[in-house]
């Protein structure tokens, strides 16, 4: 379990409690600026706390090494982008913390699971947008840290893509705990076990997905009035309130 008390920042978050349940897919919501990118990066100890603490299970985040850091938590960076001329397999083969005699072994289990195993021989900057996804996805995930920080994976992708990354991140729990930054209110209801909603740097509404994601909450955060269909896990209709 994730535990953050009066959580504050310089800059994008205020006050911030809440507990993140272990073994969930967890959607962190709100509109632009509300601080979703700036929580993600708090909860991975790469933005300093002005006040409050982070605790990942029953260690607090600012006594943890930056190894124990690394063993506990992978993070998913929005728009990772990589310039050198590597193949697939180099770069899943960079979410290792070191070499290891086992890797190519390694390499290949984590490519099975996200089925690129095809693409391993292939340059990484010659795939789509959704296969270099599945490859961050797999350099994330490679060396098994418990916990996954994703920052908004979705947004790049055309909609197949972006359904695919969703039902990748839902399959890795329960034996991860996934956290995941997202804009797209029907598939965070589709997927998500759990929301936190942010408004302001503020938490909004955190809980149970189909309780957070109601009409009320989301005219408050977005501005928007919704059509939610429960028995389906799906929101119909979106328009602006004016």
């Amino acid at each position: 379990m994730i535990k953050l008390e009066n959580v504050s920042l310089a800059f994008g978050l205020s006050n911030i409690s809440c507990h993140i349940s272990q073994g969930k897919l967890i959607g962190i919501m709100g509109a632009n600026g509300a601080g979703k990118s700036t929580l993600l990066k708090s909860i991975a100890g790469i933005l300093p706390l002005t006040s409050g603490e982070i605790w990942l299970g029953n260690c607090k985040l600012s006594a943890m090494t930056a190894k124990q850091k690394s063993e506990q938590l992978a993070y998913f960076a929005q728009n990772t982008q990589i310039h050198w001329d590597l193949s697939v397999y180099d770069v899943i083969a960079l979410g290792l913390t070191s070499p290891t005699k086992n890797e190519q072994a390694k390499v290949r289990s984590v490519s099975e699971q996200f089925s690129i195993f095809h693409l391993l021989a292939k340059p990484f900057q010659q795939l789509s947008g959704g296969e270099k996804a599945r490859v961050q996805l797999a350099r994330c995930c490679i060396k098994q840290a418990p916990l996954l920080l994703a920052d908004e994976p979705i947004a790049p992708l055309d909609p197949y893509y972006q359904i695919d990354m969703m039902e990748q991140l839902k399959a890795l729990t329960p034996q991860k705990t996934c956290v995941v930054a997202i804009h797209h209110l029907d598939l965070a209801y589709r997927f998500c076990d759990e929301i936190v909603l942010l408004d302001k740097g503020k938490i909004l509404a955190s809980g149970e997905t189909q309780a957070v994601l109601n009409a009320e909450n989301l005219a408050k955060a977005f501005g928007v009035e919704v059509k939610i269909d429960k028995e389906n896990s799906a929101i119909l209709g979106i328009r602006k309130l004016t």
